[in-house]
């Protein structure tokens, strides 16, 4: 005969269960006081860094109207580095406002057809007449960010269009697919970059060039790393030393939704 002598009864152990809540809720706690911290430096970058910057613009520029001809030329020299100088910092700033918000303030991811985009971007641009821009391949529909795909498009043509040093400038954009990405190029017949400094590009204020040669900040190509790898995609370049760059990047076909 069967006798019933006790009764078991099982405890789950929400002990590892209640840890993981708790560290989840500490991320939570400090990934909002970054974003905080995040958004008071923007406003200081933004207000009590720029607001001395115009100030000075504004007094070099008084100086060059109403005084310009009391300078001898070493002076007015001065007077319009100071001026490039203060540009220089403006654009500077510009750039960390947007480095900063890549990930952090989001917009409404839209369907882009870049076949309007693109030519968009260009005539935005404005290249030179001895630079000639060609779009070699049927661009495509994506979703994404209208800033931060318009950001890295227009970063990536700019870049191609001051650095370039050959009498008849060429800029292609092209687009192919591979699985489930889209590999997107600007490629032109500039300069070239040595091999050596392929990575080195792509980092914060690195610049191959001297500050007072080219207008460049150092984010530009620092900013559309972060944007792509958002997306889940990549960049490089290739290129040869006098016979031009290509800048590559991939962008999925089908971005994941934040849920995923």
């Amino acid at each position: 005969n069967k006798k019933t002598v006790g009764n078991l009864i099982v405890i789950p152990d929400i002990t590892e269960r209640k840890k993981a809540a708790e560290q989840k809720a500490k991320l939570f706690s400090k990934i909002n006081s970054i974003n905080k911290e995040l958004k008071e430096f923007a406003y200081v970058v933004s207000h009590d860094l720029k607001a001395p910057l115009r100030a000075i613009n504004s007094l070099a520029t008084w100086l060059v109207m109403d005084y310009e001809d009391k300078f001898d030329e070493d002076g007015k020299q001065q007077l319009h580095l100071l001026q490039a100088r203060v540009t220089r910092m403006d654009s500077l700033i510009d750039g960390i406002l947007q480095y900063s918000r890549v990930g952090r303030v989001e917009e409404e991811k839209v369907e882009i057809d870049l076949k309007k985009q693109v030519p968009e971007i260009i005539d935005y641009l404005a290249p030179p007449k001895n630079i000639k821009v060609e779009i070699d391949t049927d661009l495509p529909t994506i979703v994404s960010e209208k800033t931060r795909i318009t950001q890295v498009f227009q970063n990536l043509m700019s870049n191609a269009i001051k650095y370039m040093d050959k009498p008849e400038g060429t800029i292609n954009i092209g687009c192919t697919k591979e699985d489930e990405f889209y590999k997107f190029y600007v490629k032109d017949n500039g300069p070239g970059i040595e091999e050596k400094y392929f990575e080195r590009i792509f980092k914060i204020f690195q610049t191959l060039h001297a500050k007072d040669q080219y207008e460049s900040t150092g984010v530009g190509l620092t900013l559309i790393k972060r944007i792509v790898e958002m997306y889940g995609g990549k960049v490089w370049v290739e290129s040869e030393v006098g016979n031009g760059s290509t800048f590559y990047f991939t962008f999925p076909v089908h971005p994941k939704s934040e849920d995923e």
